[in-house]
């Protein structure tokens, strides 16, 4: 069988029939950690001719604005509230929902599914960790292969596949030692040898020597521009030429630090640019998918803020294109297809699927939308409203507005219009003459948050039925 021949497939168990096609595409999930919407441009060339084949999203947002239920909500569909995991440090979740991620539904239809790089789908905290030993937990996530890589700092005591492989070649104390040391420049200059680009060449090296009769899923995910924002060689972004910072009580300082961050987002976009050609060179690429974002943003420096956690939209905002087969693209030569409508990490979910080939049976835990439909405005297929939670924080942002509330804080904390004031300068939290606005929007959330809780409503539903209810 090759990728050319119809793919027989049966109805799975959980509700998600897999159609016949007689080429289903590759997909590829291109993930980051940290990456602002704003630094797509210039100095992403190669994520910029991908935008160019499809399509731009403006108006995308994670599910949270925290690394690892950012992620597992990707791969579920679901909120943090609704899976359990809320934290970097969560448990693992229920075996209800890993045996329901998109990959297994991808297994079920065929596919040939693997992760290279950082997953934190489980909790590897720790000191003398060798997270390898893992994969065969990952595996039960929907994975048929597994290539772990973490987070430089994690790297510091712990092991993976990038440590073994600078271990093997007598390098593993030199990079430890650097890492305590500190600093932006990595201590090697190859950029093979960093964390990214061991990331990258594997993903390629996976292309490159991948021969099996069926399509493949992968999950390609870069641990930058996650701080410590390591990158080889001398500074190439000039710190001078950073748009400023929003309200950064040390301007210099962050940009310099902005100017270290986009040299490792170009060092991600130069990895792209050799999958995208490692692609082309199979003959593949035009039966490919490529999906990139990130799990959040990073407000680096504005507000005050250097970390993600929050709702602004260099935070909670994230970079999102699409492009391959079945993804709407602009016929025109001058750039991507922009679109503004509103969209959701959740919306992945569904979207990988049908672009396997399957058929969603309806699933109110599931609030995810099918992205190409969305964009060609399909009947029945849109959204007003996008939303987002961190504890008991949660941010409603429909098309003019964004509010932001916290119970434990008092009520509202945010409130702005971002169609007027989008690099939210003018907070209209309890600001006279805004009153509708503000009870419109806390009623959305509210109605949200109650219609995507864990209880089983149908079930209730069904139940109501059943209950004579005396005048």
């Amino acid at each position: 069988m090759s990728f050319e021949q119809p793919i027989s497939l049966e109805t799975n168990t959980r509700g998600v029939r897999c159609m016949s096609t007689a080429k289903h595409p590759n997909i590829i999930l291109i993930l980051t950690d940290h990456f602002r919407r704003d630094a797509l441009g210039k100095s992403t060339p190669n994520l910029m001719a991908l935008a160019a084949e499809g399509t731009q999203f403006t108006n995308a947002y994670c599910a949270t604005p925290l690394c690892g239920p950012s992620r597992i909500s990707i791969i579920t569909g679901m909120y943090p509230s609704q899976t359990g995991v809320c934290g970097n440090q969560a448990d693992v979740i229920h075996p209800e929902l890993r045996d329901d991620t998109f990959m297994h539904h991808l297994q079920q239809a065929g596919y040939y599914t693997a992760m290279i790089g950082k997953h934190h789908y489980i909790d590897s905290y720790g000191y003398c960790i060798d997270v390898t030993e893992n994969d065969e937990e990952l595996r039960r996530y929907g994975f048929d292969y597994i290539f772990q890589v973490q987070d430089d700092g994690e790297n510091g005591h712990n092991d993976d596949e990038y440590t073994n492989y600078l271990k093997k070649r007598g390098k593993l104390e030199t990079f430890r030692k650097a890492l305590r040391k500190g600093g932006f420049r990595h201590v090697f200059d190859d950029p093979d040898e960093t964390a990214d680009g061991f990331i990258g060449v594997n993903g390629i090296r996976f292309v490159e020597d991948y021969i099996k009769d069926r399509p493949f899923y992968l999950n390609l995910s870069f641990i930058g521009p996650h701080p410590p924002m390591w990158h080889p060689g001398e500074l190439q972004h000039d710190p001078e030429a950073m748009s400023p910072s929003l309200g950064a009580p040390d301007e210099a300082s962050v940009r310099l630090r902005r100017a270290h961050y986009m040299d490792k987002c170009a060092l991600i976009d130069a990895y792209v640019g050799q999958l995208v050609a490692t692609l082309k060179a199979k003959g593949i690429y035009d039966n490919t998918v490529i999906i990139f974002t990130s799990d959040h943003g990073d407000c680096l420096g504005d507000y005050g803020i250097l970390d993600k956690r929050y709702f602004y939209e260099n935070s909670a905002g994230v970079p999102f294109l699409m492009c391959g087969p079945g993804i709407p693209k602009e016929e025109r030569m001058n750039g991507p297809r922009v679109s503004k409508a509103l969209v959701s990490h959740l919306d992945l979910y569904p979207t990988i699927l049908r672009l396997a080939g399957t058929r969603l049976a309806f699933d109110r835990r599931r609030p995810g939308l099918d992205i190409p439909a969305l964009v060609r405005g399909e009947p029945h297929i849109g959204r007003n409203a996008v939303f987002a939670e961190l504890a008991t924080c949660a941010m409603v942002r429909t098309g003019n507005w964004k509010l932001v509330f916290d119970p434990e804080q008092g009520g509202v904390q945010h409130l702005y219009n971002l169609t007027v004031d989008p690099l939210e300068q003018q907070n209209l939290a309890g600001v006279a003459g805004y009153e509708h606005v503000t009870l419109d929007l806390v009623q959305r959330l509210l109605t949200h948050r109650i219609q995507q809780t864990q209880y089983t409503h149908i079930k209730e539903e069904q139940r109501l039925q059943r209950v004579r209810v005396l005048p």
